[in-house]
């Protein structure tokens, strides 16, 4: 073995932990494990092998032994993480670099959220297919890294647990004392404030939808189609709780006071305050304590929210320059629109609206709304499918999840509708409704939208083809009119064209009336509207089963519906009529709304026979309890349905098959629209 070889040998065994065997001159076998273990690489002094030498370079030589190295100044590559990262940011767990300015790259699913190095066509962790991006993400050393806001009294901690009323360390605590303490701040709640909810006036829509107000140190997100009116929404909210804050005085006027409510501020990265505030004029707000703010970077506007709550009340903040001028006390409410203009330094180097900045951004405000009790709502875009725009794991943060729906498509008797769901609540029911009426100028409640979807329909005529059905828009019952038109088709078979219910549960209706009450619908042309362009296609679809069916049945036979009646069933493949939920709140809106009768299936209480329908009162109006749909057609026409004769076959010769009309014995006969060419 030659010098230079021991040279490469030395080298390699440097930078890498291998272990070798040396043969020394005497033939022993030596182990050497490179570099040895020490508690870090920067190891002090040095680690050599001793080598001494004749000077004569001979492969034979006896006295070529072990080199000397010197690894003091040894340095491994140091990986930088990027201060103060978020939970989940790339920088902080994927990529490393040798390099502060450097960048990485990373892949992040848009469902769940999730990273990864490499790119994949299906995430392992939510199993959706093409659902990865591309990202880059920069690295930034501790030295140069901006210091996130700290929510909390102490600087250790890391949560908001510990920076309540109840306790300023975090530790459990007896769910008892904390409703003691809850109740006790009740009573000291203002007349305008609803306990821990705050009430936002002159909108019971937004009211009910929340489960009673907004509660303090919420998070809610609002989606919902762009023109839809989410802005214009927000603002109302803003200058409705506006209305209810204590002005802020001014310099020599004394102390403000500590138990109003605070201001509003209305946080845009979409519009300049000039155009926000003549939007606010033209939907009539001029309340002095709404606060524009332009600003796009979190972790800025949680330092200002911090900074409200050092000065006292009464304190003027004209001198400090991290709050609007004139403000002294915290706000009450933060609107942010939208929550994908938002930026944070958690978020690394993505761009605004990404997956990682969405995420780390609500993980900020989530800190904040929970550590100073501040409810804030978030706008948020929405995708094609109509999900919020952003990883799923958004909607898991935030206690509310609120989306607007409607639009120019929804208009009905020339009111323009929106509607409010409340997909998620943690403070109330998932279920509730709201209703608003979109005008010139601003958004109205609706406190009845029965009326509106009514408001062309004649009540004292028996019409064809129209029946009432009471529908379940979260928990509110609402009265819908379904109207049906059947016409012959003589060039074939009929075509089927709905609106506002599933194209394959009217074809089940026209199998079971076909079957079950002798309807045939073979050679005619159905057509179905929901009037109000409501969709029943999901949800509250099937309990609009004997509606749809009344009035195929008079649109078919041309036997008017009764108009004093109200349906509402669902239809199975037997032709039995099933229990819909919540009958007794549907019943009081049929009475509500002027209707005089109602027919649906029977009550779970009552006991299920087969026959005649059972006759009721219940709220005021007659409760017709059927069993099967034809009875219900019965009910509801205006008159009863033909008889038809029961058929009876008697043939002299079993394998003969009866070749015309008289052959059958019947008493009466009635023919689909196949049939006539087979027995004409």
């Amino acid at each position: 073995m030659t010098r230079r070889h021991v040279h490469c040998i030395a080298l390699i065994l440097i930078n890498f932990d291998v272990s070798l065997s040396f043969i020394n001159i005497h033939g022993c076998h030596r182990s050497e494990k490179w570099p040895p273990k020490t508690n870090s690489y920067l190891s002090k002094g040095s680690h050599s092998f001793s080598r001494s030498s004749d000077g004569k370079d001979e492969e034979s030589d006896d006295d070529d032994d072990y080199l000397d190295v010197d690894t003091s100044k040894f340095n491994p590559p140091k990986s930088f993480y990027g201060l103060n990262r978020g939970r989940s940011a790339p920088g902080q767990r994927k990529a490393m670099s040798t390099k502060a300015s450097s960048s990485a790259t990373v892949h992040v699913c848009t469902k769940c959220g999730s990273e990864f190095v490499k790119w994949m066509g299906r995430c392992p962790t939510c199993r959706e297919w093409n659902t990865l991006q591309e990202f880059k993400v920069a690295r930034s050393s501790e030295s140069t890294s901006k210091p996130r806001p700290s929510f909390t009294s102490s600087s250790e901690s890391g949560s908001w647990l510990g920076s309540n009323d109840y306790s300023f360390e975090n530790r459990p605590l007896r769910v008892t004392d904390i409703y003691e303490t809850v109740e006790s701040n009740k009573n000291a709640e203002s007349s305008k404030k609803n306990g821990a909810r705050l009430l936002v006036p002159d909108d019971d829509e937004i009211n009910t939808v929340l489960g009673g107000g907004i509660m303090d140190g919420s998070l809610t997100l609002l989606g919902g189609d762009p023109g839809v009116g989410k802005s214009t929404l927000c603002l109302q909210i803003a200058g409705a709780i506006a209305s209810l804050a204590t002005p802020s005085v001014g310099i020599g006027m004394g102390l403000t006071d500590s138990t109003g409510i605070g201001p509003v501020w209305y946080v845009s990265g979409e519009e300049s305050s000039e155009q926000i505030a003549s939007r606010a004029l033209r939907l009539g707000i001029r309340e002095s304590e709404l606060w524009l703010l332009c600003e796009t970077h979190a972790d800025v506007l949680c330092n200002q929210v911090i900074n409200s709550y050092h000065l006292p009340f009464g304190q003027d903040a004209d001198d400090v320059n991290t709050l609007p001028r004139g403000q002294s006390s915290p706000p009450s409410l933060i609107i942010i629109d939208s929550i994908q203009t938002m930026v944070c330094d958690a978020g690394g180097a993505s761009s605004a609206g990404g997956v990682t900045q969405v995420r780390e951004c609500v993980a900020i405000f989530l800190r904040l709304a929970k550590s100073t009790g501040i409810p804030i709502f978030l706008v948020g875009h929405v995708t094609k499918s109509g999900d919020v725009a952003g990883p799923r794991t958004v909607e898991h943060m935030v206690d509310c999840v609120l989306y607007f729906e409607g639009g120019d498509h929804r208009t009905v008797g020339g009111v323009n509708l929106r509607m409010l769901r409340a997909a998620k609540n943690r403070f109330g029911s998932a279920d509730e409704v709201g209703v608003y009426e979109m005008t010139s100028g601003r958004l109205l409640p609706v406190s009845d939208p029965s009326s509106l979807f009514l408001s062309d329909h004649l009540d004292t005529e028996d019409s064809e083809g129209c029946a009432i059905t009471l529908i379940l828009e979260g928990l509110r019952a609402m009265t819908v009119e379904i109207q049906a038109l059947v016409t012959p088709n003589n060039e074939g078979a009929g075509k089927r064209t709905v609106d506002g219910i599933a194209y394959s549960r009217l074809q089940l209706l026209i199998g079971v009336l076909r079957k079950r009450c002798n309807m045939y619908f073979a050679k005619q042309d159905v057509y179905i509207n929901v009037v109000g362009n409501l969709r029943l296609d999901k949800g509250e679809g099937s309990t609009s089963d004997l509606a749809v069916s009344l009035a195929l049945v008079s649109s078919l036979l041309g036997i008017p519906v009764r108009s004093d009646t109200a349906f509402v069933g669902e239809v199975g493949l037997l032709g039995e009529l099933r229990t819909v939920p919540f009958i007794e709140k549907r019943i009081l809106e049929a009475r509500r709304m002027g209707f005089s009768r109602i027919v649906s299936s029977r009550d779970k209480k009552s006991r299920r026979t087969t026959g005649k329908p059972k006759f009721s009162k219940s709220q005021g109006i007659d409760w017709i309890q059927c069993d099967n749909l034809l009875d219900a057609l019965n009910e509801g026409l205006v008159r009863s349905l033909p008889k038809k004769g029961t058929p009876r076959r008697k043939f002299q010769d079993s394998t003969q098959s009866p070749r015309s009309v008289p052959e059958l014995m019947l008493d009466e006969v009635i023919l689909d629209d196949d049939d006539y060419e087979d027995f004409a």
